[in-house]
């Protein structure tokens, strides 16, 4: 009995010890010159800027997407130059194209 105790309470432990990770993984950003982030996200995934935008602080927010949206990565741009991934993912929809309906 003591054994399968002691088993368990390393497991747990192992457990309690691993799960944090990810949670770091996420927190930090992937971030770098702006030209070449856009540089390895054309050749890797084809994503060209289709959107950008000026915060209030003077950072840059850019929209890239593959030509049929397979898929889009958004970046900030600090103004003091880093440029960050803030999030990315699958099967972009413009939303204008769609709410206009089928062209005529």
């Amino acid at each position: 009995m003591k054994r399968i105790r002691c088993t368990f309470g390393i497991a747990f432990a192992a457990v309690l010890f691993l799960l944090p990770l990810p949670l770091i993984a996420e927190a930090s950003p992937v971030c770098g010159d702006r030209q070449k982030v856009i540089d390895s996200l054309s050749a890797k995934y084809s994503e060209e800027p289709v959107a950008i935008g000026v915060t209030s602080n003077g950072g840059v927010i850019e929209v890239l997407k593959s030509p049929q949206g397979e898929s889009w990565t958004i970046l900030f741009t600090y103004p003091s130059g880093p440029t960050c991934l803030v999030a990315s993912g699958e099967a972009w929809q413009d939303l204008e194209d769609k709410l206009k309906g089928p062209a005529a």
